[in-house]
């Protein structure tokens, strides 16, 4: 009886809190057929055998670890935020809470982009991910969307309440995804900014903001600026997944059908 092989993909995370967001992660890649692997600092021992990787959300990175791109300074009327909280609740946290930053996790998830790059091993940016990936290859980051925004409400929500828009006729996202503008949901409240040199962003929300960052130079490489672990009831956000398992599985093969011939 032959087993089918299923790739090891490390799931990065903190050491504090981050299991809610492991659990649906690791319920996506084990959907797709994948072995998910949850990786924080303190679990981390310097192994890096691993098929694919994924960069989870979470706290804002260090400042120290991107460079941000100025904005204006934008007055915000009391009745636009009042509006935000009630339609979404999540917004009221921000206003009681400091950001939390977490530099040995990034340390460490710096490391892994790295060797997905240098190994060229697929790689999923998600969230906070999806901005260190940015960050990590040089590009820029706006350190709120709110300047962004300027009178328009800020969507907070783990359910899909944006559309994101394609920005280029043929990218990754499209041939993973399909062609019709995705339902997205909102949890950060920072965004990319100039992508790096290697970078190029292939889809928008309305407002203009960054919602997806791929490779110009593979197609082993996504960056997606919403949650799609928390979507799996909607088949464009488990073939991300699905796209990430498959090539990681494609790769072992291939690498093991060359070592066959040696």
């Amino acid at each position: 009886m032959t087993v089918e092989y299923r790739p090891s993909i490390a799931v990065t995370g903190p050491d504090k809190s981050g299991l809610t967001a492991w659990l649906f992660t690791s319920l996506n890649v084990r959907i797709a057929g994948g072995y998910p692997v949850r990786v924080t600092p303190s679990r981390f021992e310097g192994s890096f055998h691993f098929d694919g990787v994924i960069i989870g959300g979470g706290s804002d990175i260090h400042p120290d670890n991107y460079t941000a791109q100025r904005t204006p300074n934008v007055n915000r009327s009391l009745w636009l935020k009042i509006k935000e909280v009630l339609c979404y609740p999540m917004e009221l946290l921000s206003y009681f809470s400091k950001p939390a930053y977490d530099k040995e996790r990034d340390e460490m998830e710096k490391q892994f982009i790295d060797f997905a790059i240098e190994h060229d091993k697929p790689i999923l940016g998600i969230c906070r991910g999806h901005q260190l990936l940015n960050a990590k290859l040089g590009g820029t980051m706006y350190q709120s969307t709110l300047p962004l925004l300027q009178k328009k409400m800020r969507i907070r929500s783990p359910f899909p309440r944006k559309k994101v828009i394609y920005t280029k006729d043929e990218s990754l996202i499209s041939e993973i995804a399909g062609d019709d503008p995705i339902e997205v949901n909102a949890i950060h409240s920072q965004a990319i900014a100039k992508p790096a040199d290697d970078l190029e962003v292939t889809a928008k929300e309305k407002a203009g903001i960054s919602q997806v960052i791929e490779s110009k130079s593979s197609d082993k490489l996504l960056g997606v600026q919403w949650h799609p672990e928390y979507l799996f009831y909607m088949k464009a956000h488990r073939n991300i997944f699905e796209w990430l398992v498959q090539t990681a599985k494609q790769d072992s093969k291939n690498m093991g059908d060359n070592n066959g011939e040696k």
